[in-house]
């Protein structure tokens, strides 16, 4: 049912209407952050550099030298990468754990552990702001290569193996666990500085990750990682909208992305959303938008105010002097692909208007759109690993306390083309 609202003439208010409109537009304070986060579960970021060294494996070939009285036959190892996962670090720090398989024409022989931290940097590019953050041989220079366990032995046997039976029936064991040792140097040492260049350069490239964040103001980006069980990567948005209360506490583990927005935040969004003609800034009596519309919306949430605490304040511009205010609380979800949305305890705050106004058709248009905005600046967020893209779309939305919360879904583009497996 429509709400009506009918005062007599409010010339004698005008300039307190202006007063108040003016107070909400100059507002400046903005609270300390996270405004936004993102919460990423390592394991779904994992799982997409898996699948991309799945498509395109990488692969290099590893000399071998003499081992100390041993001259081997022409032989040769292959570097094969694995595995690269990301793992907790400290923060503002992101580390990459690689796992290279060191293989013979028989098969595996042993692997080599790499693991570095590195900083992942800010890009704005074409009003864009995206995440970036990868590793190269200026990231590994410093770090020592690991072989696997057992490693001494896996080499003594494999240098046995490349002996002709004559030659290795009559060595001492000794002279082979000597030459598994040198061995074992060679790969963590010049054989994998030759490694750095091709390899690791190849696998640092088709591993970086770009995270592109929503289209929106922001300030600063801070990323944390958690740890066992619920290992995910935390990026904490903090705008220059005039923000009253940021995100108070972290959100719930899952195994989703999960999108939370301060419910400041996604009225403050919608502002500027309006003031950046994303939505509409006037709009007719009946709520048509119109560039000379009579009526402009401004929105604001104060969560001190637990039953409701959404404030839509209109004011009417032009052909007259009318002012009020509404103040409700949300119910969102996703059915579909379709974001619904329920407006819930709404209450006419405060008036002043000269003629009856629509209020009900008001809020039923006027929420949407605001709170469609928020879904949709959570659903830009956009992943991307090496060359592949994985876009989002949401799959679930829900109010919690002062919050809005969007858990996201990943799908793939296209596959890249096929490349080459053996990098030299």
């Amino acid at each position: 049912m429509a709400v009506a609202v009918s005062l007599l003439g409010c010339g004698a208010r005008c300039p307190e209407i202006a007063a108040t409109q003016r107070a909400l537009i100059e507002r400046t304070a903005v609270a300390p952050g996270p405004h936004v986060q993102v919460r990423i579960p390592l394991a779904r970021a994992n799982t997409f550099i898996a699948e991309l060294l799945r498509d395109q494996p990488l692969a290099v070939p590893i000399e071998l030298p003499s081992l100390g009285p041993l001259t081997l036959p022409i032989h040769e190892l292959t570097a094969i990468a694995r595995e690269v996962r990301i793992r907790p670090a400290r923060p503002d720090r992101l580390r990459f754990a690689m796992q290279i398989e060191l293989a013979d024409a028989q098969g595996p022989v042993t692997t080599l552990a790499i693991e570095t931290e590195v900083t992942p940097v800010i890009v704005r590019d074409h009003g864009g702001t995206e995440l970036v953050a990868g590793f190269g041989p200026e990231n590994l220079i410093a770090v020592q290569p690991v072989l696997g366990p057992d490693a001494e032995r896996a080499l003594g046997a494999a240098v046995a193996r490349w002996l002709p039976a004559a030659v290795r029936d009559r060595l001492p064991q000794g002279v082979i666990d000597r030459a598994a040792r040198a061995l074992g140097t060679h790969l963590t040492g010049a054989a994998y500085q030759l490694l750095q260049t091709t390899l690791l350069r190849r696998l640092g490239e088709i591993t970086r990750l770009r995270l592109r964040l929503p289209e929106l103001p922001i300030a600063r980006a801070t990323l944390r990682s958690s740890g066992a069980p619920d290992e995910a990567l935390t990026i904490d948005l903090a705008t220059d909208l005039p923000v009253r209360q940021g995100l108070v506490a972290d959100g719930p583990a899952g195994d989703e992305i999960l999108v939370r927005i301060a419910g400041s935040t996604a009225a403050e969004i919608a502002n500027w959303a309006i003031d950046h003609a994303y939505l509409p800034a006037h709009y007719t009596r009946s709520l048509e938008p119109a560039a000379d519309g009579e009526f402009r919306p401004r929105f604001d949430d104060l969560a001190e105010d637990h039953v409701r605490p959404i404030k839509i304040h209109v004011f009417q511009e032009r052909g007259g002097c009318s002012y009020f205010r509404v103040g409700l609380r949300l119910g969102i979800q996703i059915a579909g692909d379709k974001l619904e949305v329920s407006t819930l305890d709404q209450r006419v705050e405060a008036a002043r208007a000269s003629k009856v106004i629509e209020i009900a058709l008001w809020l039923s248009q006027l929420v949407q759109g605001s709170v469609d905005r928020s879904r949709k600046a959570a659903a830009q967020i956009q992943l991307t690993v090496g060359g592949r893209t994985f876009t989002t779309r949401a799959v679930r939305a829900a109010v919690a306390g002062d919050e809005l919360q969007f858990a996201l879904r990943f799908s793939s583009d296209a596959l890249p083309a096929p490349v080459t497996p053996v990098v030299r």
